[in-house]
């Protein structure tokens, strides 16, 4: 009777010593490349711009008679809605490594890379009331490889998106 057992647990411990390929030839290289800018430009990067061209929208909201389409990773586009038929393209708010925005009254709460940002907007007016810095946590690369270029990362520098290579 004892003999299946010996067997069963002999055959679970050699099992569990079966040695693996180092950790990273289970991953692949990324085809992606990461977009560092350093924190000090970061918190200074949100700016009111004049209309820029679409090309990868995010999500939209409508307040009164203002249209707010983000632009992933960067930034928020502006239209005067209050003719639907014709909105007018106010201006771009620069937002690097934005995916998500919120607003409640006059304020939009948006992701800046990994900061919260507080900005209040009216009239055409921009200014940065709030920041909560690395609330989010970093941008991963879309295909989830690994980035050899983040071996030789400067100090101090966040992702605001990935290009691909």
């Amino acid at each position: 009777m004892k003999s299946p057992f010996l067997i069963l647990g002999l055959a679970l411990f050699l099992g569990g010593c079966v040695i693996d390929e180092p950790w990273y030839d289970n991953y692949y290289e990324s085809q992606y490349r990461p977009v560092l800018m350093e924190r000090s430009v970061l918190e200074n990067s949100v700016k009111l711009l004049d209309p820029q061209r679409h090309s990868n929208y995010g999500k939209i909201y409508r307040k009164d008679s203002l249209l707010f389409i983000n632009e992933l990773y960067e930034g928020v586009h502006v239209y005067n809605n209050s003719d639907p038929r014709n909105p007018v393209n106010l201006g771009f708010i620069s937002i690097p490594g934005n995916i998500d925005i919120a607003i409640k009254n006059q304020y939009i709460y948006a992701d800046n890379a990994v900061d919260l940002i507080v900005i209040e907007y009216e009239a055409n007016k921009l200014k940065v009331v709030d920041r909560n810095k690395d609330v989010f946590p970093e941008l991963e690369s879309p295909d989830g490889g690994y980035s050899p270029e983040l071996a030789e990362r400067p100090e101090n520098t966040v992702i605001v998106k990935w290009e691909k290579k």
